[in-house]
């Protein structure tokens, strides 16, 4: 470990990334250099007993390991149609995705899980959005470090009705839209950036350095975009409607 790394403190960051009013330029900020500090970082940004649940989204990193960054706040939307609410502020993106609420536990071990074995550890599928807001002024460009300590840009997660579970195997392709206050942002099918919603969540349960209490029964998981980040340029009504079935409603206000 260099110098840089034995002095960094997660603390500090996170009380940079608590306290901005604005994003802040990646190059003001002190940065983590390993995975292990960027996810101190998160856990000091997020109180897990003030929230109505806790989860992640899981990624891969640009040495194809197997990350994850916290969502928070999470907000579930109820079966009456109304939509939950989010802050807006310029820059913002979301990102329509499907979630897993997960019915078992899945520790780290060294063996590793199959699959199947984290298809049967999911007890719902469902549709969501993630909302996208780095406290980082060059958000996804930062030092990929840096970027998931900020929680890999998480401002928000709405999890949204339940899907069939053949969704785990049969999203790709599905007709997708996303609209503002019935402008649309996105028509078109339904595609995830590993062509497979589980790859990264099958990933990341095989990362044997996570941490002890990570993909526990009850969290949600999310795993990536089913249509890239798209931009939300003012505060509206947004809806997500998948396979002309399902429809999530999120407001930015």
């Amino acid at each position: 470990m260099t110098d840089a790394a034995s002095t960094f403190d997660p603390a500090e960051l996170a009380q940079r990334f608590a306290t901005a009013k604005d994003r802040i330029a990646a190059a003001q900020l002190p940065g983590p250099e390993t995975i292990a500090e960027a996810i101190a970082v998160q856990a000091l940004l997020v109180t897990p007993e003030e929230a109505p649940a806790s989860g992640y989204k899981v990624a891969r990193s640009p040495e194809g390991v197997g990350v994850a960054g916290r969502l928070s706040p999470v907000a579930i939307a109820g079966p009456d149609g109304q939509p939950v609410t989010f802050r807006w502020r310029k820059g913002l993106r979301v990102e329509a995705e499907i979630g897993f609420r997960l019915a078992s536990d899945l520790p780290p071990r060294q063996t590793g899980y199959s699959r199947g074995e984290v298809i049967a550890a999911i007890g719902a599928v469902h549709l969501g959005v993630e909302v996208l807001d780095s406290r980082i002024e060059e958000g996804g460009k930062a030092p990929y470090l840096l970027f998931l300590a900020d929680r890999l840009g998480n401002a928000g997660y709405a999890l949204g009705p339940e899907l069939p579970r053949n969704l785990l195997d049969g999203a790709e392709g599905r007709s997708l839209e996303v609209s503002l206050d019935g402008a649309p942002l996105f028509a078109g099918e339904a595609h995830h950036p590993a062509g497979d919603v589980l790859a990264w969540l099958v990933g990341w349960a095989n990362e044997t350095q996570r941490a002890e209490d990570t993909l526990a029964t009850g969290e949600i998981v999310t795993t990536g975009s089913l249509c890239g980040a798209l931009d939300v340029a003012a505060p509206g009504r947004l809806e997500v409607r998948l396979d002309g079935s399902w429809t999530l409603p999120v407001r930015f206000e």
